[in-house]
């Protein structure tokens, strides 16, 4: 069953941003948005995440807070970016006293495993610092929905070589799109990327003859991935035709022995930056169909490009962009919630007139039906 409440159209047609509407009678601060029906997870693991995720929220002034929030779908969730400067929502973590960066920090902390948020916290510091491309403190942070109170709710942190969108829904919790990257690779010993390097470079090496010849692509070194956020402030690889890849380079079914042990060790690599039990499930689907995958790579010199994709399932992107400069990306590719953005991956910008929302939204055709009004409220399903 899916709810809307039907005073609150126009703010959904805004858009969806931030609104000072009073939704439910007692917080100022709440969203005009949309309801999709998703139950609040008993799961600790989820409960865990929740609770990270309202001490954040709560520690914000009136002001932050209008700033920060945005409803789940909003096209401010598809406005993450690496490129610095370049996003106009959210709030940079520079804004915030250290009491709530911390707490922010803890957010990430909590979807995270120990070995991915050293990763995160290498990039947004020391490489951040040291590459002195922006300001220490310039990544933003955005929260979608509502956690004290939503089934469904989303969490980025993006900025300079650091981009994290986090999702919860119910009991699925996924980090796509997961873009991180790196310059200089490492700051006094910490380099942040070493595995995704080394382990890319140690499956080209182990590469049979044939496996070669079949996974080489040419004029791939130092062009980026292709499925990033590209230089604008919308994520332009949300609209990348990935089915391109389909049947390109090499069968990850038929790689030998040592091959596919190392592609094994490249999806984890990647996947495991999400906490556990979480990264185990959104594994266990990648498993389902990792044998009808493909693997791709180019090198030149000492740098190196490397594609990881499995039709319906996952894709993962390595590149060299220049000498001591990489890139990497994690999409989910899959049907929901193991996709990029769950449940909202497909949603557009807010159509434009009346007509054009009760054409477009689901809640208005055949298929769903009022069964009750209340409060100005009608359920519909």
């Amino acid at each position: 069953m899916r709810c809307i409440t039907f005073a609150l159209v126009s703010a959904m047609l805004a858009g969806c941003s931030p609104a000072q509407s009073d939704v439910n009678g007692d917080d100022e601060n709440a969203l005009a948005c949309e309801t999709l029906e998703y139950t609040v997870s008993d799961d600790p693991a989820v409960a865990s995440v929740t609770a990270a995720a309202v001490s954040w929220l709560t520690s914000l002034d009136e002001s932050m807070t209008q700033r920060v929030r945005y409803c789940l779908g909003d096209r401010e969730m598809h406005a993450w970016t690496n490129v610095p400067g370049t996003r106009s929502g959210g709030i940079e973590l520079r804004e915030m006293s250290r009491d709530q960066q911390k707490l922010a920090w803890d957010v990430v902390a909590a979807f995270m495993s120990e070995s991915g948020l050293v990763k995160a916290r290498l990039i947004a510091n020391e490489i951040t610092q040291a590459a002195r491309a922006t300001p220490l403190g310039s990544h933003t942070v955005a929260i979608f929905g509502d956690p004290r109170q939503d089934g469904a709710w989303g969490f980025q942190v993006d900025g300079h070589h650091l981009a994290l969108n986090f999702l919860v829904q119910e009991a699925d919790v996924i980090l796509a799109p997961a873009f991180l990257g790196a310059q200089p690779l490492s700051v006094n010993g910490g380099a942040p990327l070493i595995d995704e390097s080394r382990l890319g470079r140690d499956l080209i090496a182990a590469f049979t003859k044939e496996e070669r010849t079949r996974a080489k692509q040419d004029a791939l070194i130092g062009r980026d991935v292709l499925v990033g956020s590209g230089r604008g402030q919308q994520d332009q690889g949300r609209s990348y035709d990935v089915s391109r890849f389909n049947g390109v380079g090499m069968e990850i079914g038929v790689l030998s022995n040592q091959s596919a042990n190392l592609v094994n060790d490249l999806v984890d690599e990647y996947v495991n930056n999400l906490v556990e039990p979480f990264a185990g499930r959104v594994r266990a689907t990648v498993d389902e169909e990792l044998e009808k995958g493909f693997v791709v790579f180019d090198n030149r010199g000492d740098d190196i490009y490397y594609r990881i994709f499995v039709p319906d399932r996952i894709l993962i992107e390595y590149n060299d962009v220049r000498s001591d400069h990489v890139h990497t990306i994690l999409r989910l590719v899959g049907e929901e919630p193991y996709t990029d953005y769950g449940a909202y991956a497909q949603r557009n910008l807010a159509p434009r007139t009346i007509a054009e929302h009760y054409e477009t939204a689901p809640h208005h055709h055949v298929a769903y039906s009022v069964v009750n009004t209340t409060n100005g409220k009608a359920d519909l399903k």
